[in-house]
């Protein structure tokens, strides 16, 4: 299943964990006597669905442009033009044309690299041609309040927030328990009333959606899998890693609400390959001690056939 956000406000990135947590705060408020169940399901290896990062698409009339994320490969491009590993370093997403491209073995990094000039580049998105589309993707600079109450004093500091465009998000869900389906759906209109993120007091992260039922990704074909989710890998999961494993490591640290730091959680980026040998890898892990979280880490992979050398 495929989720177009189209943003009404600027909105904030939102990675597969943001989402999940946005999910589970939607279904403790909605179904209360679910929730702890979910949860366990997870907690268990067993998730009953699987969330990916959002990504960009451009909304070009009846046409949807999609993107995914710069696939993390270990190419030899000791005789690519500087200039051109310059910029392409600066590129996050690539065009879902390109991107199948890449990781079916119809185009190499090298050869996109190589002729770099004839692909078009808008902000840190690649595309295999320019979008005659007005594409509004940037920063906004907004207004907020802060407020001393010792002293009843009120002053006015900016934040900037993405505004949006004719440019929106997807992501995608695999159910591996049917029911979970309605229940998503009524997490997504509660999360479209309420909005994304920490900031819906001053207007963000408010948006629209469409769902794309016929989008689906769950197969097990390939011998390797791209993860288009944040990774947090198990014991057996790392013992899989090999070399052709490619691969880069981001961390966080959360804070909650009382304050407390959370510990940090290191994760394998989207955009990482590994070898592919069953159905779900991941897991979720609990961070905090005076309010615990669940930090979700289930990939979302995938699957290509790769050749082995």
């Amino acid at each position: 299943m495929l989720v177009y956000i189209k943003p009404l406000s600027t909105f904030p990135k939102l990675h597969s964990d943001t989402i999940f947590g946005a999910f589970t705060s939607a279904i403790s408020e909605l179904f209360p006597d679910l929730v702890e169940e979910m949860l366990l399901e997870f907690e268990q290896g067993k998730p009953p669905f699987i969330i990916s990062s959002t990504f960009p698409v451009v909304f070009d009339e009846d046409n949807k442009i999609r993107f995914y994320p710069k696939l993390i490969l270990d190419s030899d491009l000791s005789d690519v033009e500087t200039k051109h590993i310059k910029d392409y370093k600066k590129v996050d997403y690539i065009e879902e044309k390109l991107f199948n491209a890449l990781i079916n073995g119809d185009l190499s990094e090298k050869e996109l690299l190589d002729n770099f000039d004839s692909y078009y580049k808008f902000s840190n998105l690649l595309m295999s041609e320019k979008i005659d589309v007005d594409m509004g993707f940037g920063k906004n600079i907004l207004p907020n309040n802060s407020v001393n109450r010792l002293i009843h004093e009120t002053k006015i500091f900016y934040t900037q927030g993405d505004s949006y465009q004719n440019i929106g998000l997807f992501f995608l869900l695999d159910f591996f328990d049917d029911k979970y389906r309605n229940i998503v759906k009524s997490a997504l209109r509660f999360l479209k009333d309420r909005g994304f993120g920490r900031d819906i007091s001053t207007g963000k992260g408010h948006f629209d959606f469409v769902i794309d039922e016929s989008f689906e990704t769950d197969s097990q074909d390939g011998n390797m899998f791209v993860t288009l989710s944040r990774f947090i890998p198990t014991l057996d999961d790392l013992k899989r890693v090999n070399e052709y494993s490619f691969y880069e490591i981001d961390s966080k640290r959360g804070r909650d609400k009382s304050g407390e730091i959370r510990k940090q959680v290191r994760f394998f980026k989207e955009g990482s390959i590994f070898p592919n040998y069953q159905k779900t890898y991941g897991s979720v892990v609990k961070s905090g001690t005076v309010n615990p979280s669940v930090e979700y880490g289930f990939a979302f992979p995938l699957r290509f056939n790769k050749e082995m050398k």
